[in-house]
């Protein structure tokens, strides 16, 4: 029996990499191929390689929705770095033995379950009226969306990982709550940053539907799922193009994940249990 779990284990390894690798290589190979090559031998390798549809790409302005989506991910990212974890500190530390907090972190977390649908149309009526329908807005958005998940498993980790004594004894050492959270709190969340960063990066970065809502008016505020979509479009029997313009999407988020996968693991485990 152990034999033939190993066996469906080592095929099931096979299937999924087989199921990832394929659309990679599909995506990377034919970012290589003029369109003519890529109708005629859309497996095959290029023959011979050309970066001309990187060129046009270029040309075209990626550059500009490139570093628009870099800005609006890198700056919700700090931010949700910044104000979920005090949160989760506060909350992790003070719902045992006030109901206040318990009742604040049960409301947030209701957020998890609003399927987007229901408050897509709310949302951009209400951005539109408030005059957020720009980047600014959408930077708010991502940060509102991302408080439920990621305050969940920031509580899980700290109430898990950290243990109250190493609060106790700060404060005998005379040091204040602030001191406490950014010297000493925050360093050991470091799993759990890399968790949230990789989370939530692949999320914004990957984002189509809020951008669509929120940034549509003005191709200015494009991002790069925008304007791979409005690419695709142009361009519907120029195929080079748009497959290049996924692999640039790709590598960035791709070197992301490399750098901080390994701490991934560790936070998600010790940051989804009590």
């Amino acid at each position: 029996m152990k034999q033939k779990a190993k066996w469906i284990h080592y095929l099931l390894l096979i299937v999924g990499f087989i199921l990832i690798f394929i659309p990679l290589y599909l995506t990377v190979i034919n970012s290589f191929k003029e369109t003519q090559q890529i109708t005629g031998h859309f497996f095959g390798l290029p023959h011979p390689f050309t970066s001309d549809n990187f060129t046009r790409l270029i040309h075209d302005g990626i550059g500009h929705y490139f570093f628009n989506s870099t800005l609006i991910t890198v700056v919700s990212i700090a931010l949700i770095m910044l104000v979920v974890p005090m949160a989760a500190f506060s909350i992790a530390r003070n719902m045992s033995q006030k109901k206040a907090f318990a009742l604040m972190y049960s409301f947030l977390l209701l957020g998890i379950f609003v399927p987007f649908q229901v408050i897509m149309i709310p949302i951009t009526s209400m951005m539109t009226k408030l005059g957020l329908s720009n980047i600014s807005g959408l930077i708010i958005l991502y940060l509102a969306y991302a408080i439920p998940q990621t305050l969940f498993l920031y509580v899980g980790y700290i109430k898990t990982a950290i243990p109250i004594e190493l609060d106790e004894a700060a404060e005998i050492d005379g040091s204040g709550r602030f001191r406490l959270y950014f010297q000493i709190i925050f360093p050991l969340m470091k799993p759990m940053h890399a968790t949230t960063l990789i989370i939530n990066a692949l999320w914004i970065w990957n984002d189509f539907l809020l951008p669509l809502l929120i940034l549509n008016k003005d191709n200015s505020n494009w991002t790069l799922p925008l304007f791979q979509y409005n690419y695709q479009g142009q361009y519907f029997s120029d195929f080079g193009p748009s497959f290049a313009s996924y692999v640039v999407g790709i590598v960035v988020i791709l070197i992301v994940y490399l750098v901080f996968q390994k701490n991934i693991i560790s936070g998600m485990t010790n940051g989804s249990v009590k």
